[in-house]
């Protein structure tokens, strides 16, 4: 991979409105959720060309400041189970059912 500094040459520069000199190399995880989180299929075409699907579930699976729908979505599309080890944010995709809310009621 070639690291390249100006990402707004390459994607919509509003995605990265507010940084300026960012390295595809140093800064990939921020530039993977940035474009995963706001960018639309031209910018994702863009984004597998630089990255690979490996890198990009990386970011899937372990970036805290990804969208949960984002999360959602690209859990979807690689098959990757959303409740998986190195998970960091699988519990605010998880939903509270019926149950554990009368569980945690009887724990008080």
């Amino acid at each position: 991979m070639t690291n390249i500094t100006n990402v707004k040459l390459i994607f919509d520069p509003t995605l990265f409105w507010d940084a300026e000199d960012i390295d595809t190399g140093r800064h990939a995880d921020y530039v993977i959720a940035r474009v995963l989180d706001f960018g639309d299929e031209r910018d994702v075409k863009k984004l597998r060309e630089i990255y690979s699907d490996d890198e990009l579930i990386n970011v899937v699976r372990t970036r805290r400041g990804l969208l949960p729908i984002t999360k959602r979505f690209w859990s979807v599309y690689f098959n990757i189970p959303l409740r998986e080890e190195g998970d960091v944010s699988g519990s605010a995709l998880r939903k509270s059912s019926g149950s554990d809310r009368q569980d945690r009621r009887s724990d008080q």
